[in-house]
């Protein structure tokens, strides 16, 4: 009968014989591992007789050299030898063994080599290893939420900013499965200003445009139409002769850019645009979509209707009328826009606005805040912002930034706020060298502040005594973490979540800038940052797919109708 074992007692045996006869290499062989991101280990054997071989071939240039394992940094270079970023020897001795080491540079490909060296540093390899990677030993601070969407149903792929408004997408994606004809769409969009506040410059124009912009990512083609008025009109009869004068001019636009490569819908925002829409669906019988981002109900917030709301009541409601399909911001306006105007309810479906998105030259820059304030552009920076006091822990700090600046040559700090401590704290920073990259900025405006904390990369609240949370949760909002102390009492901050809790003393403070310096947290709170975008106002991207989506089934729907 065979004796049979389990798989347990087979590698027992294996291991067992590998070890009391171990298959020699017929050559020299040295290999290269991982252990983890700081630690590797490297394996040898040679040949007895391949460093005496080296030795007659030399002469005597390596007749005292000792056998060295030599690690080299060969990330992103073919190796030839010669051309690594950096090296060193691991003095090993024997022709047979194992080595383990330490790395303080991750993230890299390192490559080994065992070879003779003499007293005078010249190197002769005998064998070269693998190329091995050494990894992060944490997660990494290049985090992206932009993505690729590789629609199965749609048969479309395009670039999305945000990973996390996947399930739109996922939508649109059910949605429009079977309803896409395969082509290109071209939108004609009207937005006609009406004054300074309502015009294109202001914020609704400058969502529209950007709304334009990212709906031409889907639908192939936007053209946007738009003639401000020079100036507010504020009696009936001046605004509504504006209007019907100004749209005329437009249609006339419209008109001759829809002949040269026709439009498949005009889509025309508030009630001040619609002429132009109805114009043109009378003419070429192209579908209209409407956008109402409020009602004349809404803007007067409960105040009597005069003769100029009933007439914008009545153009609204024929607007309303006109149109193929009407997109609201809200519920509530939904409700109106039925009740009021006797909409169909299929025909009205929401889509929220994202007016708090600024215009593209607005925000400022990183660089560009950084610089000027004296700053370097690319370099790690932290903000300390409040009253620079004993009991906000100013003077923590300020004792924590000799060691960390001597740590890390690059990192750079700037105080916002005034205090008692302000003087004193300048006076010992420039003493210790780093006046350089430390910025005192005094009290900000609040434009200001925003603008350093975007450009800051964490928050520090070194505080000795119990601090209000405002300041960690405005930082937290633009996805920045927050170091803080125990001592703070700042219950938002979750160690190791969205930032790291010390304790009041310099040498602790030094260890959570370090912390924070080699960049733990700033994927995660990116990645907080993008969820809480989803979760709040959407962004002009999400509602340009929401967009779309409607054009597509509207488009549809019509052909549908057409051909029954």
């Amino acid at each position: 009968m065979r004796k049979t074992f389990s798989p347990e007692r087979l590698r027992e045996i294996i291991w067992d014989v590998g070890h009391r006869y171990p298959i020699l290499p017929e050559g020299d062989a040295i290999a290269l591992l991982m252990v983890h991101p700081r630690m590797g280990h490297a394996t040898w054997h040679v040949r007895e007789r391949s460093p005496e071989d080296v030795r007659r071939q030399h002469g005597g240039a390596f007749s005292n050299a000792s056998l060295v394992v030599r690690v080299y940094d060969v990330t992103d270079i073919i190796f030839d030898g010669f051309n690594a970023h950096m090296f060193f020897d691991l003095d090993v001795g024997k022709p047979a063994g194992n080595y383990y080491f330490t790395v303080d540079c991750l993230a890299r490909n390192y490559l080994a080599e065992i070879g003779l060296r003499n007293p005078q540093g010249m190197f002769h390899p005998l064998s070269r290893s693998n190329a091995a990677f050494f990894d992060r030993d944490r997660p990494s601070g290049n985090y992206q939420t932009t993505g690729l969407f590789v629609g199965k149903s749609l048969h479309r792929i395009f670039p999305v900013e945000n990973i996390f408004d996947a399930p739109v997408y996922e939508r649109m994606n059910h949605e429009l499965a079977g309803v896409v004809r395969g082509k290109a769409l071209s939108v004609a969009v009207v937005f006609l200003g009406i004054d300074h506040i309502s015009g294109f410059s202001g914020p609704l124009g400058h969502f529209i445009e950007n709304l334009s912009t990212r709906i031409e990512k889907f639908v192939g083609a936007t053209r946007l139409f738009s003639s401000p008025l020079r100036e507010p009109r504020i009696s009936g009869g001046p605004l509504l002769a504006a209007v019907d004068a100004l749209s005329a001019e437009v249609v006339t636009d419209v008109r001759a850019a829809h002949r040269q490569k026709p439009f498949h819908i005009v889509h025309c925002h508030d009630w001040y645009s619609s002429a132009v829409g109805l114009a043109i669906k009378r003419e070429f019988s192209i579908p209209m979509v409407l956008t109402l981002h409020s009602t004349e109900h809404e803007r007067l917030q409960g105040n009597e209707m005069n003769s100029l709301s009933l007439s914008i009541c009545r153009r609204e409601k024929e607007a309303v009328v006109g149109a193929d399909l009407v997109i609201v911001p809200h519920l509530s306006t939904r409700q109106q826009v039925i009740a009021l105007y006797e909409a169909p309810p299929e025909k009205v479906v929401t889509v929220p606005d994202a007016l708090d998105e600024k215009s593209p030259d607005l925000p400022q820059t990183v660089a560009h805040v950084r610089g000027r304030i004296g700053l370097s552009e690319e370099a790690p920076t932290a903000l300390f912002a409040g009253e620079i006091s004993h009991a906000a822990g100013a003077d923590l700090l300020a004792d924590a930034l000799p060691t960390v600046c001597r740590n890390h040559r690059s990192a750079q700090f700037i105080f916002a706020g005034n205090g008692p401590l302000k003087g004193e704290l300048q006076t010992r920073i420039l003493h210790a060298g780093i006046g350089d990259r430390c910025r005192f900025l005094g009290d900000v405006s609040k434009e200001t502040f925003d603008a350093i904390l975007g450009a800051s990369d964490f928050v520090v609240i070194p505080a000795r005594t119990w601090q209000d949370e405002s300041l960690a949760r405005a930082a937290i909002a633009r996805g920045r973490p927050v170091l803080t102390t125990h001592q703070a009492g700042i219950k938002c901050i979750v160690h190791g979540e969205n930032g790291l809790v010390t304790f009041d003393n310099p040498g602790s403070i030094v260890w959570g800038i370090q912390e924070m310096l080699h960049n733990p947290l700033q994927g995660s709170m990116l990645r907080f940052a993008a969820r809480k975008r989803v979760g709040g106002t959407p962004s002009v991207e999400i509602v340009a797919v929401q967009h779309y989506m409607y054009y597509e089934m509207l488009l549809k729907r019509i052909e549908g109708v057409q051909d029954a």
